[in-house]
């Protein structure tokens, strides 16, 4: 049986015997430390109906994770629900779409997008009902500024989105993230930031602090992978104390339960945005009201 299994194994692509190609992420980043915990019954098995009071280790569980999360990235808000990385972008696209319509302006659907961004990227927004118009890049592969000023200047007001990634596809801190931000806040849009490469940001930069306002994380790429030189320079400071666990007695089973659907919480991914209400296009940055940045998690079937 042993040999069988090794021999199977042998078949599957692995770090120590070649370069394993895009898309497979979690395969190559979810040690088996990581997911054996899943398969635990006591964690992995919880019954859909099974009311609040019995499921307390799991409020406490997504809690703690959201707090963290929100310490780490500079956001206001987590939501857990999104099951994949192209999940996340879609989700936070379709926020992105509401919020303009919230706002009298659902006619927004350009989203700008650097040529060298990943392929979800035009895939998502074009899922979203969105326009995919390129900006191009520079030599060194950053985003050209001076052309993203023309896009978005000729996006007008139909400007819903900026997909960047940062640090960029090719590794890349680029020195003009903010002012690609303002560009697009300048023109009435929002900022997504894809969060495909947070394992370079964590405790150095927070994605809230450069004025993003979307972002998914993929969990298992963000904190599965070693990152001794940078340990010791995150401290985590939740701003208010833990919320207690909500708490149902014996007897009020009926009343409250996990509900239908619902999947036990691991620490795999998630997606980040802001919905609240930003001032009208052309308003100064220090003008507009900070707002609040929402979050949804991805599961480890996510995309490189």
């Amino acid at each position: 049986m042993l040999r069988w299994l090794r021999r199977l194994s042998d078949m599957d692509l692995a770090l120590d015997r070649t370069m394993i190609p895009l898309g497979s992420c979690t395969m190559k980043l979810n040690a088996t430390a990581e997911m054996m915990p899943v398969t635990w019954p006591r964690f992995a098995a919880l019954h859909p109906y099974a009311p609040a009071w019995q499921a307390e280790g799991y409020h406490e569980l997504v809690a703690g994770l959201s707090r963290a999360l929100c310490e780490i990235t500079g956001y206001d808000a987590i939501s857990f629900q999104p099951n994949s990385g192209a999940q996340g972008e879609y989700a936070g696209l379709m926020a992105v779409r509401a919020y303009h319509a919230a706002r009298g302006e659902a006619a927004r659907d350009i989203c700008l997008i650097p040529a060298s961004a990943h392929g979800t990227n035009p895939a998502s927004a074009q899922l979203a009902g969105m326009r995919v118009v390129v900006v191009a890049c520079d030599r060194q592969g950053n985003v050209d500024v001076e052309d993203l000023r023309c896009k978005a200047a000729e996006a007008g007001a139909g400007l819903a989105a900026l997909m960047v990634t940062y640090p960029s596809t090719h590794g890349v801190f680029e020195d003009a993230i903010g002012e690609i931000c303002r560009i697009v806040h300048d023109h009435g849009g929002q900022v997504y930031l894809d969060g495909a490469n947070m394992n370079a940001l964590v405790g150095l930069v927070k994605p809230g602090r450069i004025r993003a306002d979307v972002s998914h994380l993929n969990l298992h790429k963000t904190f599965c992978i070693p990152r001794p030189a940078q340990r010791d320079r995150l401290r985590l400071r939740p701003a208010h104390p833990p919320a207690p666990a909500p708490r149902t007695r014996p007897g009020q089973e009926n009343e409250r339960h996990s509900g239908p659907g619902t999947v036990p919480p691991t620490l795999c991914g998630r997606a980040t945005f802001r919905v609240s209400p930003r001032a009208g296009a052309g308003t100064p940055a220090s003008a507009r009201a900070p707002g609040r940045r929402w979050a949804c998690r991805t599961h480890p079937a996510s995309r490189s």
